[in-house]
């Protein structure tokens, strides 16, 4: 698992970073803009847990992934599908050029999340990756 949380981390940075071309893309002006301050953000974020669950107990690395995730699950879920805005899926023009990709990153980054979240339960649980349980054990 320690090998998969950073993997995971840096996935979800593609996406997320991905995501935000996206939105620029299909929003009418003046939200048609990437935010190079939140590119820098959400960069230097995901760095730090990506070297957290590097360097930490699979136990705190669980917690920090758990924390990191269910805030990034809580942000997606409450702009893109609650929240009246402009970038919600269910308010979206379909014929806007885009507008399936968008939804696409959306849902991934969903996926991602909830991954990092059963991820980041895993780790506090303790548990082994499936690979791991499997290799053999040398006294």
């Amino acid at each position: 698992m320690r090998k998969i949380a950073p993997l995971l981390v840096i996935a979800h940075w593609i996406i997320a970073v991905s995501h935000l071309f996206l939105v620029a893309r299909i929003l009418p002006a003046p939200y048609d803009k990437v935010s190079w301050l939140g590119i820098t953000f959400i960069t230097l974020g995901h760095w730090l847990v990506t070297i957290l669950l590097w360097t930490l107990s699979d136990k705190v690395g669980g917690v920090i992934s758990l924390i990191f995730y269910w805030a990034a699950m809580s942000a997606d879920l409450y702009e893109h599908f609650l929240h009246d805005s402009p970038n919600n899926v269910f308010d979206l023009v379909a014929s806007s050029s885009g507008t399936m990709w968008f939804e696409a990153s959306v849902f991934l980054l969903l996926g991602l999340e909830i991954a990092g979240c059963l991820l980041g339960i895993a780790m506090v649980k303790g548990r082994k990756a499936p690979a791991d349980s499997a290799l053999p054990k040398h006294a």
